[in-house]
C-alpha cells in the first residue's frame, strides 16, 4: 500500500511540473509576438527633385507670335472681351476694357510660357547641329503649333525639330495681344480667348499675310 502511494505521489509531481513548464513556454511566445509586433521599419526617403527633371519654372516671352494657320493682326472681331491691361499679365493695371463682338485693331502678340515646357532630347533622323546631347533634359520655350521648336539648356537657346524632343510636359501658355478699341480709344494687353475664324485664319489672310 505504501509503495502504492509512493508512486502515486511521483507521477502527480511528474505531472505537475510537466503542467508547469507548457506556462512559462506559452508567455515567452508572447513575448516573443508582442516584441515582433512593435518593431517600426523606417519609411524609404522620398524622392528627390535631383532624381527627377530638374525644376524649370522660368516665364518666357515669346514675341511676334499670332499662332493660327494665316494668322495676322489688323482688324479683328472679338468673340470674348475682357480687361486691358499695361502689360501681358494678368497681374498688371487696367487701362480699360473690350466686350465680346467688338471690332478693334490689333498690332502684335506675344505668348507667354509660365512654366515652359520639359524635354528630353532623342535620336531623330533629321540634319541635327550642335547643340543638347541625346538624353538631355531641355526647356521648351516655343508655343504649341510652332513649325520649329525652340530650346534652352545650360543658358544658351537652340532650335531641334520637334521630332528630336520627347515631351515631359507642355509648356502652361497665355496668349495676349495689344489692341486698340476705335470706338473708346483705349489701348492696351488682352488675354486671347477668342477671335473669330474669318478674322484670323481665313484663306485671304494667307494672301495678305
Amino acid at each position: 500500500m505504501r509503495a502504492s502511494l509512493a508512486l502515486l505521489n511521483v507521477i502527480l509531481a511528474v505531472g505537475l511540473t510537466g503542467c508547469g513548464g507548457g506556462r512559462p513556454a506559452q508567455r515567452t511566445s508572447d513575448s516573443t509576438a508582442d516584441t515582433t509586433a512593435t518593431v517600426s521599419i523606417p519609411p524609404p526617403e522620398p524622392v528627390t527633385a535631383v532624381a527627377q527633371s530638374p525644376a524649370i519654372d522660368e516665364e518666357y516671352i515669346v514675341h511676334g507670335v499670332c499662332p493660327f494657320e494665316c494668322c495676322k493682326y489688323g482688324d479683328w472681331t472679338l468673340l470674348q472681351g475682357g480687361a486691358l491691361r499695361t502689360e501681358p499679365n494678368g497681374g498688371a493695371d487696367s487701362v480699360g476694357s473690350v466686350v465680346a463682338g467688338a471690332a478693334v485693331r490689333t498690332d502684335e502678340g506675344v505668348m507667354v510660357l509660365h512654366p515652359p515646357g520639359i524635354a528630353v532630347v532623342v535620336p531623330d533622323t533629321s540634319a541635327r547641329s550642335s547643340g543638347p546631347g541625346l538624353g538631355d533634359t531641355v526647356a521648351v520655350i516655343s508655343y504649341t503649333g510652332a513649325k520649329v521648336a525652340r530650346v534652352r539648356s545650360q543658358d544658351q537657346e537652340f532650335e531641334m525639330s520637334w521630332q528630336a524632343l520627347r515631351m515631359l510636359r507642355e509648356p502652361l501658355q497665355r496668349w495676349w495681344v495689344h489692341m486698340t478699341d476705335p470706338n473708346t480709344g483705349q489701348s492696351g494687353w488682352l488675354q486671347m480667348g477668342g477671335v473669330r475664324a474669318q478674322d484670323v485664319g481665313a484663306a485671304n489672310s494667307c494672301k495678305n499675310k
